[in-house]
């Protein structure tokens, strides 16, 4: 038990105990939001952690947790896949995963920080505006989508956003939108946990974490269930929206030492 509660930083350091609880107790809202909103488990939960520990080791920890969701979403949603659309944006997200661990290795935690809070601002903007993108269809445009949301998922966990708008210049059907973004997910979850396992980003130090923070995940699921039976899907997706600003505008303000 002591040494699954010893955890090593990517400096060499030992993760101080408060720390550890808090990125535990954290994990808590990632069930949480995404049960209650339907999204957003990963987006709000990142930039919280990364206040807490290194991008470097947060982005292997949300990415280890979100695989294990993305499998069981993509399972239950099998028979609602446009397999064509999610086998495109499937490759093209594998030629972007080395760019985005590429940079998670080598890019200063500054950098990734502020690079991560600017995208969660534009895209929490562009939801609560409620921007109308134009309608379009062509084979060529699942490649640049995947190959941006492989390249973020590897970097920060979060290619949600550039599939999920990718879908809606799509018009997908409801059905067949939530199937297709699953079955990607699951694979680009899978190919970025490869990824970060080859290029020794997911550590055992990092699994720790995601030992440690299964029952906080659990009881979120819980108590997701119970909220979202009782308040407003509408409304609390605007104060996801909401929280993503507040917390890629800290996240800017930290990285530039304001």
């Amino acid at each position: 038990m002591q040494d699954l509660l010893q955890v090593m930083m990517p400096d060499g350091s030992i993760l101080p105990m408060s720390t550890l609880i808090t990125v535990v107790c954290l994990m808590f809202m990632y069930t949480f939001v995404g049960i209650v909103a339907g999204f957003g488990g990963a987006l709000t939960t990142m930039p919280l952690i990364t206040m807490m520990i290194p991008v470097k080791m947060a982005s292997p920890v949300s990415v280890t947790v979100g695989t294990a969701t993305a499998l069981y979403a993509a399972f239950l949603d099998r028979k609602s896949v446009d397999w064509k659309s999610a086998a495109m944006l499937i490759i093209a997200s594998f030629i972007g995963i080395p760019f985005g661990i590429y940079c998670l290795k080598y890019a200063p935690d500054h950098i990734m920080k502020s690079v991560l809070g600017i995208f969660l601002v534009l895209y929490a903007l562009y939801s609560l505006l409620g921007f109308k993108l134009p309608k379009y269809d062509k084979k060529w445009l699942p490649a640049p989508f995947g190959f941006l949301a492989g390249g973020l998922g590897a970097a920060f966990s979060t290619n949600g956003p550039p599939v999920v708008i990718y879908g809606t210049i799509r018009d997908l059907d409801k059905s067949a939108f939530r199937g297709t973004l699953n079955a990607f997910f699951a694979a680009n979850n899978v190919g970025i946990v490869i990824g970060m396992l080859t290029s020794d980003i997911l550590t055992v130090d990092t699994l720790k974490i995601v030992v440690l923070s299964l029952p906080a995940m659990l009881l979120g699921w819980i108590v997701g269930q119970m909220v979202h039976k009782r308040l407003s899907k509408q409304f609390f997706q605007k104060v996801v929206y909401v929280l993503l600003i507040l917390s890629g505008l800290v996240l800017i303000k930290g990285a530039f030492g304001l």
